[in-house]
């Protein structure tokens, strides 16, 4: 960091007489006055407050550093209803999977796999779902009950949808999930373009609100 210009050391300190902060030892404050110079001036100049510019510097970099943990995403379909709505904000934070791989039951945004970019979507849409299981589980549909690893699960959280889909019985293979919308009946999801590589995995879902919300 630069030093101060000495006019602006002097200024700095100009209200405050020695004695007013250093002890009154007369012979004290002769022998301290080279450590006057060499050290307590320019340790006063590192404590000037930041200027404006070093303010908004600042700023930049909690904003560049909160979008590397964090994003907002708005919802677009009602692929997720009614856990999501078309309109919602969704958070996804992107620092748990850092530490652990996705589960099932997790929330999570992710960028389009190759299946879908070669049906014409862009590579840089992220879609919202559900992981309903993970590398190595075995899953199929039966009557529009999910099963895994040969035991039914009771998922609360998918809006009404009866025996309508179908899924053959299939094995996920390593580093790829299973996810689908929660809104089953109108989701494309892992059921038509198969598993999601855990790399396509931007974020996890932690919260959600509406629009009105924020009014």
């Amino acid at each position: 960091m630069a030093m101060a210009p000495p006019r602006l050391l002097r200024g700095l300190i100009a209200p405050m007489s020695p004695a007013d902060w250093l002890p009154c030892h007369l012979q004290l404050l002769a022998s301290s006055a080279s450590l006057l110079h060499r050290w307590w001036l320019p340790s006063l100049a590192r404590l000037r407050c930041p200027s404006c510019s070093d303010g908004f510097k600042l700023f930049l970099v909690l904003l560049l550093f909160s979008a590397a943990l964090a994003e907002v995403r708005f919802v677009a379909s009602a692929s997720m209803a009614p856990t999501l709505r078309p309109g919602d904000r969704a958070v996804a934070e992107k620092v748990t999977y850092m530490f652990r791989k996705p589960s099932a039951g997790d929330i999570v945004f992710f960028r389009v796999p190759a299946a879908l970019q070669n049906c014409g979507i862009n590579k840089d849409v992220v879609f919202i779902k559900r992981v309903v299981a993970t590398p190595g589980d075995f899953i199929e549909v039966r009557q529009g009950q999910l099963i895994v690893n040969g035991v039914a699960q009771n998922e609360h959280y998918t809006a009404p949808h009866g025996g309508s889909y179908m899924m053959e019985a299939m094995r996920l293979p390593e580093d790829h999930v299973f996810v689908m919308g929660d809104n089953r009946n109108n989701s494309c999801d892992s059921r038509a373009w198969g598993p999601l590589p855990i790399s396509n995995i931007v974020g996890r879902h932690i919260m959600s609100f509406t629009r009105s919300s924020l009014q």
